[in-house]
């Protein structure tokens, strides 16, 4: 990934804010790759998993990359917990 990406530090907690917070981000950063770090993540949503989500297939749909770096073990345990960790953490690792 160069320079020219779109770097978010993902919050602690999957709150209301934080989530407007990341839809904020999304939409500017759209057409652009993006970096998402996970590391200080405590405990994730089914709100942020679908965005996640949602982010990662229009982000591949445009050919665009989009990265989940350094997930915490509350973002990877909620993944799981959601069914998305595959999706979303696994395929960063067979990178």
């Amino acid at each position: 990934m160069d320079d020219q990406c779109e770097k978010f530090e993902l919050p602690p907690t999957a709150n209301h804010e934080a989530c407007a917070a990341l839809h904020g981000f999304l939409a500017e950063a759209r057409g652009k790759p993006v970096v998402l770090d996970g590391a200080k993540v405590r405990r994730t949503s089914a709100r942020m998993g679908l965005m996640l989500l949602s982010a990662r297939r229009a982000w591949s749909a445009e050919g665009q990359d989009f990265d989940i770096q350094a997930p915490s073990d509350g973002l990877a345990s909620g993944l799981m917990t959601l069914g998305l960790s595959r999706e979303l953490i696994e395929q960063e690792a067979a990178a």
